[in-house]
């Protein structure tokens, strides 16, 4: 069994965590790291309490991530035994919204704790995807700039 990337988008649509979980399920698979980064309520950067966001990408965005993507779980699977599936939102969500999921199987969790997380930190590096934040009070302000 190889490593593999059976999907990683940019969509404005609502993420389907149990579509993602189905992608990457196997028989050999004892392990599924799961992560679902929400909108929340609130942020350091915020000056009150958040309401909504919108996710804008840069054009490239959707043909990006598939190559981070891939490149960090080249990194991090060194033996090829993780499936990986990561989807990213744009466009408006509110609290609570899904805006990025990773799953990531393999056949120990060490292998797939490991790269779920590089999956997620090396595209919050790297996508060209800018976050505005709508506090309660009608203001905003942008980040990922």
């Amino acid at each position: 069994m190889t490593g593999r990337v059976v999907l990683a988008e940019v969509s404005a649509s609502a993420i389907d965590v149990d579509r993602l979980l189905a992608l990457v399920e196997r028989p050999d698979a004892g392990a599924i790291s799961l992560f679902v980064g929400r909108v929340r309520d609130h942020d350091p950067q915020a000056s009150g309490e958040v309401v909504a966001l919108d996710y804008t990408a840069h054009p490239s965005a959707t043909d990006l991530i598939g190559s981070i993507v891939t490149e960090a779980l080249a990194e991090a699977d060194r033996v090829g035994m993780v499936t990986v599936a990561a989807v990213h939102r744009i466009g408006r969500l509110t609290v609570g919204d899904a805006a990025f999921v990773v799953a990531a199987a393999a056949p120990h969790r060490r292998e797939a704790f490991a790269a779920c997380e590089l999956v997620v930190e090396r595209t919050k590096q790297r996508l060209p995807i800018w976050k505005q934040q709508f506090v309660a009070d009608g203001s905003y302000s942008w980040s990922g700039l």
